[in-house]
């Protein structure tokens, strides 16, 4: 078992302090606020039907929601809960990993702290992000699942690694990015290349083709849906060489904090214990292959838009490579444990800090008064079966308010699961007829005049501002497009 090696307690003792610190945040996070942000309010939208496919994004986070949510209802608190369980997930990876690299209990810390130093990693992921933390979690365990082979290529170990290209796929397409620089890695390096040349292998091939058939299907049959995410990178004719620089500014963002604060632990040049592993080794060769592919991609698409999120899964083991060079035993591991831990203190204070301390001319999404309004308007009208909103945030978030209606947003709109009954039209701007919403109104479903209520509320730790929303009921049998 990985846990019962040489070295456990060590690896057990990161996990239980990554189990402790993610469940704090997300106590902290949800204890200030019921409002859901951007990705999680998408998340109650999608995760009312199941589907082989949503949107431009693979569906497995969706289907982890709803399997929650069957237990406990739609619920802020089980989307936190989950964010911090793949969080913990994403750390004990990384100490597993490193202790399948031979590396000793301190440099095993290194390299789940060399985390914190990560800003994507350690504040967007827990702010925000939903697919692109299943990703990368699912990449830390495919390293070490990859790492065990060297020493012991038994049959499980191919299938489960299979069943991570499988699952790592379903939950972000760009995973399938770290897996070919790994493999690629891989076949340059004589140990590895002869573990990928094996029979053994054929069974990875086959059992992760098997758990992604069924939604390669469905994004054959909707490739208007499935290209979503692939528009999103603005792609046009010509080299984007500008993108370039905007890759080169993302792994910057990245990682230029933990290399930095890196010089802190490495190894003198000469020390003893200069000698590279072969599992080092082949990380900085997979570092390197993943950045070539990247701006292989780049120049080959014409993308013209690179978000850092994009990166994590290219380059979260960056922290291993920085363990595998830290010595052990040298004065500056105090200051890089210690300027990780104010990090991880600050993160820990910003997060609801940004509902508690928002700037008042910009309140964060986390200060909108969803629930209230939601709570006033429920006074006013009978249990709608439709909530359309204009907006994900806004209708992800009532979802929460309204748990039996059927909740869609003018983006996240699926036609085919429209009820019968009344209907609740909701929005920000829903009164002004020329408004982008009304005129998607118009157009896709042919509701026209609408009689417009207006209902507002303080925003939350910030009662000097206020959130009005406009709202209109269909009635049952309305005369609308379908």
């Amino acid at each position: 078992m990985l846990l019962s090696q040489p070295g456990s307690q060590t690896t057990l003792r990161i996990i239980a302090a990554a189990l402790a610190y993610f469940s704090l945040n997300a106590l902290l996070l949800g204890s200030v606020t019921p409002t859901a942000e951007w990705d999680h309010a998408e998340q109650l939208i999608l995760s009312q039907f199941p589907a082989l496919g949503y949107n431009g994004q693979p569906p497995l986070y969706t289907w982890l929601v709803q399997g929650l949510f069957a237990v406990t209802g739609p619920s802020l608190s089980a989307l936190l809960a989950l964010k911090a369980a793949l969080l913990t997930l994403l750390v004990a990876g990384v100490a597993l990993a490193a202790r399948e690299l031979g590396l000793t209990p301190a440099q095993q810390w290194v390299a789940a702290l060399g985390l914190a130093l990560m800003p994507q990693l350690v504040w967007e992921d827990q702010r925000n992000f939903t697919h692109t933390v299943l990703a990368v979690a699912v990449a830390a365990w495919t390293l070490v699942v990859f790492l065990r082979l060297r020493w012991r290529a038994d049959w499980w170990g191919y299938v489960a690694l299979g069943a991570l290209f499988g699952v790592g796929a379903l939950g972000k397409y760009n995973y399938g990015m770290f897996v070919v620089a790994l493999l690629v890695a891989a076949l340059s390096l004589p140990d590895w290349r002869r573990r990928l040349l094996s029979l053994r292998f054929g069974v990875s091939v086959v059992v992760a083709t098997s758990l992604l058939a069924p939604h390669a299907l469905w994004v054959l049959g909707n490739r208007a849906a499935a290209g979503e995410g692939f528009r999103k990178l603005q792609m046009q004719t010509g080299v984007g060489w500008e993108t370039l620089l905007d890759l080169g500014a993302g792994l910057a963002a990245s990682l230029l904090p933990l290399l930095l604060l890196s010089l802190l632990v490495r190894r003198r040049v000469g020390s003893a214990g200069g000698e590279v592993v072969p599992g080092c080794r082949l990380l900085r060769r997979t570092l390197l292959v993943a950045l070539l592919v990247a701006v292989a991609l780049i120049i080959a698409s014409g993308a013209r838009d690179i978000k850092e999120h994009w990166l994590q899964p290219l380059v979260f083991y960056v922290t291993l490579l920085v363990a595998c060079w830290a010595d052990p035993d040298g004065r500056g591991l105090r200051v890089f444990v210690g300027i990780a831990a104010a990090a991880l203190l600050g993160v820990s204070i910003a997060l609801p800090g940004q509902a508690l301390w928002a700037d008042p001319a910009r309140p964060s999404r986390l200060n909108a008064p969803y629930a209230d309004i939601a709570a006033r308007i429920r006074q006013q009208i009978p249990p709608p079966a439709l909530v359309l909103a204009d907006k994900d945030p806004l209708a992800g978030n009532l979802r929460l308010a309204f748990p039996t209606a059927v909740v869609m947003s003018e983006r996240s709109f699926f036609p085919a699961r429209l009820p019968e009954g009344a209907w609740l039209v909701i929005g920000e701007g829903l009164a002004d007829a020329r408004s982008t919403f009304r005129g998607w109104l118009r157009e896709r479903l042919g509701v026209g005049e609408l009689a417009v209520t207006t209902t507002e509320a303080p925003l939350y730790h910030r009662p000097d501002g206020r959130l009005r929303l406009q709202w209109a009921v269909l009635p049952a049998g309305a005369d609308v497009v379908r």
